[in-house]
């Protein structure tokens, strides 16, 4: 296992030997060796973690999330800190204010997004691909004419509702599914699809962090407190290779109900997966990241690594140790 996901609420986490143990009302739930955990995600204010697994997993560069019940609001992560990465930061912070270097980073992850995007649509085999998959082309061409990040988002936009429209036109039918929003999600596949970016954005978060680049200053996204730009900037060129594939499939295959979803009392125009849900989509979201992909040099790697050696390549450009930064497109 390399990612622990705990949302049974009431629950406790805590350390016994070299062991991780979660337990309710006295009844253990499950045991997982120490050595085999990666990271933690504790979604929900009703999970406890003891003090003493805490310390342990921060001492062993285990990083500790913390997310709402549903996994849809990122609150904290929990590290030993950046502060042995001084240098790259500094260096960081430079590249940032110079528009060229980040309109050069911004075009090279967007035009990664797009290729991803055209991928996906050319083998989904819907109806309104080709449409969507000409129009994410047009896009990707004018990209590299882009005289500003405002350009760059321009472009994306654009593909994205191309791609979003032969979404919508495959699943509106049997999801209602009308284009992509998320606050709230009001239908089961944003639920699946804001369900799988928050848990993308943990993986990615946890990479930049461990490269010791600043989560916060980004390039595509605007820079504003309390928004980790730099991951969520790193984060596109993966939204269509993982959570878009996963839930076309979790749609595709029927391993995902409609009797998987709820819709809260207090929140009527809102959807949102079960605990059931959740757990399967979880259990499938690290089958993909545990998976194998392919390097450029036709080695094979678990997807969860290749975002680190993308996370890895940016600090390379910061530092002028490489001279652009190359989106990832399988």
């Amino acid at each position: 296992m390399a990612t622990l996901y705990v949302q049974e609420q009431g629950a406790m986490v805590r350390k016994e030997a070299q062991r991780v143990i979660i337990s309710k009302q006295g009844q253990i739930l499950q045991e997982i060796p120490l050595n085999k955990i990666d990271q933690v995600v504790l979604m929900g204010r009703g999970v406890q973690m003891s003090t003493a697994l805490l310390v342990d997993l921060i001492g062993r560069g285990v990083p500790v999330m913390l997310t709402n019940q549903r996994g849809s609001r990122h609150y904290a992560t929990l590290t030993a800190g950046p502060s042995r990465f001084g240098a790259l930061r500094l260096q960081h912070m430079q590249r940032v204010i110079d528009p060229a270097w980040t309109l050069e980073l911004a075009r090279a992850i967007v035009a990664a997004k797009l290729s991803n995007q055209r991928t996906m649509l050319a083998a989904s085999g819907w109806s309104a691909a080709p449409t969507a998959v000409a129009q994410i082309t047009t896009a990707l061409g004018s990209l590299e004419h882009a005289v500003d990040v405002d350009a760059v988002r321009g472009y994306e936009g654009a593909g994205a509702a191309a791609y979003f429209g032969a979404w919508r036109t495959a699943l509106q039918q049997a999801w209602g599914f009308q284009g992509r929003a998320f606050y709230p999600p009001p239908d089961p596949v944003n639920a699946m699809l804001s369900f799988g970016y928050t848990l993308l954005m943990h993986d990615v978060l946890n990479a930049v962090q461990f490269t010791g680049l600043d989560p916060y200053l980004g390039v595509f996204h605007v820079i504003e407190a309390g928004r980790p730009s730099l991951a969520l900037d790193l984060m596109e060129e993966f939204r269509p290779l993982v959570v878009d594939r996963l839930v076309l499939e979790l749609v595709g295959t029927g391993a995902m109900r409609r009797d998987q979803f709820e819709r809260p009392a207090q929140r009527p125009d809102a959807v949102y997966l079960d605990a059931t849900g959740r757990a399967l989509l979880v259990e499938r979201y690290e089958t993909v990241m545990q998976a194998a992909t392919r390097l450029p040099t036709g080695e094979q790697t678990p997807m969860r690594r290749m975002i680190l050696l993308q996370a890895q390549a940016v600090a390379r450009v910061v530092r002028s140790e490489q001279e652009r930064y190359r989106g990832y497109t399988p």
